[in-house]
């Protein structure tokens, strides 16, 4: 019976750790920080906008899923990746950039908040940060979008291996 204990309490401890490790891999960054990121184009907001956009430019929409409160590898990219010259002009040349934040804590603009919802929800997307390239055609006679996927990913620690991933993306 003793043994059954301990080995309760040692699973209990395992999986707090986990937890609080969990946790703190997905901090938002500290009030102080004063870091920003300067893109090349902004990151839009709204479907109807990057669609528009994605149409005159003849571009596909690179879809930037965070979840600003909570998610530190997503304030990693800000700094690392999104603010890099190199990452700048691959994205001005090749996509049009849409973010779709999952806060819950932010100030979204108005709409947002279902938007993103209903994006992640479609797109299946349970993790932070995800890449989804898409092709977007707007139906007027029914006021819908109509979203061909085109590929995905994950986290890239280098404007490098991000870039390189999303090209294969962007070359179909």
């Amino acid at each position: 019976m003793n043994h059954m204990k301990v080995t309760s309490s040692i699973t209990y401890i395992f999986f707090s750790l986990l937890t609080i490790l969990t946790l703190q891999a997905c901090n938002p960054k500290s009030a102080d920080s004063s870091t920003t990121s300067a893109s090349p184009q902004p990151w839009l907001v709204n479907m109807n906008d990057a669609q528009a956009q994605s149409v005159k430019d003849q571009k596909p929409i690179l879809v930037y899923f965070t979840s600003s409160d909570t998610c530190g590898l997503c304030e990693q990219l800000e700094t690392d990746i999104f603010s890099t010259p190199m990452f700048k002009e691959w994205a001005e040349k090749k996509v049009v950039l849409f973010e779709v934040d999952a806060s819950t804590l932010s100030q979204l603009p108005a709409g947002s908040q279902e938007q993103n919802t209903a994006m992640a929800r479609s797109l299946k997307v349970s993790t932070y940060p995800t890449f989804w390239m898409l092709s977007v055609t707007h139906e007027v006679e029914n006021g819908r979008f109509k979203i061909k996927p085109i590929g995905y990913t994950g986290y890239h620690p280098s404007p490098e291996k991000l870039i390189g991933a999303l090209q294969n993306f962007v070359r179909r």
